[in-house]
């Protein structure tokens, strides 16, 4: 086992490294030589001694000085078949590599025209005589990542035969963001890429003596982080992924929910949830940051998008690079009996399983329905003596419209919060409304839904319940805006955004309001 600690920098932090991985050497049974001294331009040169150690030993277990080694950590000769350099692929998790095969190829005057796109940290290796040649000292030693540049080109010149490293065997800071896993659970901890010798010098005893205290279980959680973006709709729906995460995903790690509804997943054990700009992480803890809706720039958006298909996928493709099973897409929602109460004093004393809402829903240009529109079905609807009672929040550019209420009709609009709301759709008899929150809340609940689509197809809509999306709905339209877009994947992403627009009369797309009125007095006598 082979190390390189020149200079009094990496003499004070050998005090300290040293021990494990003398430790490692003895319990694997191999010999340690420490390199002290250097006639190099960088000590990482003297990595080239190994052609000459090569003469003596079959095989040499290269570590950087900045690491540590766990006491349960695997013989690394037993992990990497002899004849293979054993070598961690840092190229997916960093930035410059590209550039570095650039330049090497410059100041050694060749290419390297067959690079499959791997780059090697040097930190660690197991190497075989079989690669003594890689690491004969180059006539000149170009600065480039030290020694790295050099050598991963000339891994790809004699097409050396590699074992990708788990980066479990060479932990280093660039994985925080992309595993969410403390240090601690990798078998060498590798601190390239820390701030400061000082920094280092201050934790390293501390994760020496974590690990001491966690021996021999050596447990540890990942950190999710999961920011729920989007309107409400979009935020209930991402409500089955989360909960699918946490069930059958990470049942054992540390979630934390970011969202400006935390109402819609404080049900879910086990996770923490906190309304957006209040969490505050843990200093020196790895989260690892996902987003259920992710930027239309995002890379998910050249794949797949939202407008074409159910939401519900869309946020676990997001989260979990995944579908879920059927019987796990239904939205979950828990109300209590706070929110029955507030649904009592507002709406009073009566039974909430005999109503009929109303959410005359607008956003969009293509989910803007004209007023006069929501109007005929809500007149029609008391014309047939059935209980109306109108739901949402009357703002600028989104919310409900302005229609009239007549007498007899129970007007809930702005006096009920998300959990009033909640409470009031789960009892209801029948919901209706456009591509909105109230359809997606209805979803979690056993009433029948009608819904009013214009700009998404219904099966990208109606929610999964009883394993069916056919279960108490009804899906009523003309045609769709999204049917008048150029939908192809060589279109570009602007035309499939362009569904929330319209072309001509929003009122072609539309059912005849008597359609709906005589589909709510279908539903309504079908559970009378």
């Amino acid at each position: 086992m082979l190390t390189i600690a020149v200079g009094d920098e990496y003499s004070q932090m050998a005090k300290i490294t040293h021990p494990t991985i003398k430790a490692y050497a003895a319990r694997i049974g191999a010999d340690f030589l420490c390199v002290d001294e250097s006639n190099s331009t960088s000590p990482h040169w003297e990595k080239c001694q190994i052609y000459h150690l090569l003469n003596k030993y079959k095989r040499i277990l290269y570590l950087d000085t900045d690491v540590i080694v766990r006491d349960d950590c695997p013989n690394l000769f037993d992990v990497v078949p002899e004849g293979k350099l054993g070598m961690f692929n840092e190229a997916p998790f960093v930035g410059g590599r590209v550039q570095s095969i650039y330049d090497a190829c410059n100041d050694y005057d060749t290419t390297a025209p067959e690079w499959n796109g791997k780059y090697y940290n040097s930190g660690v290796m197991v190497i075989s005589r079989a690669q003594r040649q890689l690491f004969k000292k180059p006539a000149v030693e170009s600065c480039n990542f030290y020694e790295q540049g050099y050598l991963n080109l000339q891994i790809i010149k004699q097409k050396v035969e590699m074992l990708d490293l788990s980066y479990r065997f060479n932990r280093m800071t660039c994985m925080d963001p992309i595993t969410g896993e403390e240090r601690h659970a990798a078998y060498i901890i590798h601190y390239a890429g820390f701030p400061d010798l000082q920094f280092v010098l201050d934790i390293i005893p501390r994760d020496i003596e974590k690990w001491g205290n966690d021996s021999p279980e050596y447990k540890y959680q990942r950190h999710i982080v999961v920011d729920v973006s989007g309107g409400l709709g979009d935020q209930v729906e991402a409500e089955p992924a989360i909960r699918y995460m946490k069930q059958h995903i990470y049942p054992e790690d540390d979630i934390t929910v970011l969202t400006h509804f935390p109402r819609l997943f404080r049900h879910i054990e086990g996770i923490n949830v906190f309304e957006h700009g209040e969490f505050i992480g843990e200093p020196d803890t790895p989260y690892y940051y996902c987003r259920s809706l992710p930027d239309v720039k995002a890379v998910m958006w050249s794949i797949v998008s939202n407008l074409l298909c159910h939401t519900v996928d869309f946020c676990s493709m997001a989260l979990l690079r995944r579908t879920l099973p059927l019987k796990d897409k239904q939205v979950k929602l828990k109300v209590g009996v706070d929110d029955f109460t507030e649904v009592a004093d507002t709406v009073g004393i009566r039974n909430l399983n005999e109503l009929i809402l109303i959410h005359p829903g607008r956003h969009w240009e293509s989910k803007t329905f004209p007023v006069e529109w929501w109007q005929e079905i809500i007149d029609g609807l008391v014309a047939a003596g059935l209980p109306v009672c109108i739901i949402g929040k009357e703002e600028d550019t989104r919310g409900t419209m302005p229609v009239a209420v007549p007498d007899g009709v129970i007007d809930t609009r702005d006096l009920l919060t998300l959990g009033g709301l909640m409470a009031l759709i789960s009892q209801a008899k029948v919901t209706i409304s456009n591509d909105s929150c109230p359809i997606h809340i209805a979803g979690a609940f056993d009433n029948h839904i009608i819904l009013i689509p214009s700009c998404k197809h219904p099966d990208h809509l109606l929610p999964f319940r009883n394993g069916s999306q056919d279960y108490k709905t009804a899906a009523l339209y003309k045609k769709l805006t999204i049917d008048d877009c150029n939908t192809q994947p060589t279109a570009g992403l602007e035309n499939i955004q362009s569904g929330e627009f319209v072309k001509g009369d929003i009122i072609d797309y539309l059912p005849d309001p008597a359609d709906v009125v005589k589909q709510a007095k279908q539903f309504y006598g079908a559970v009378k």
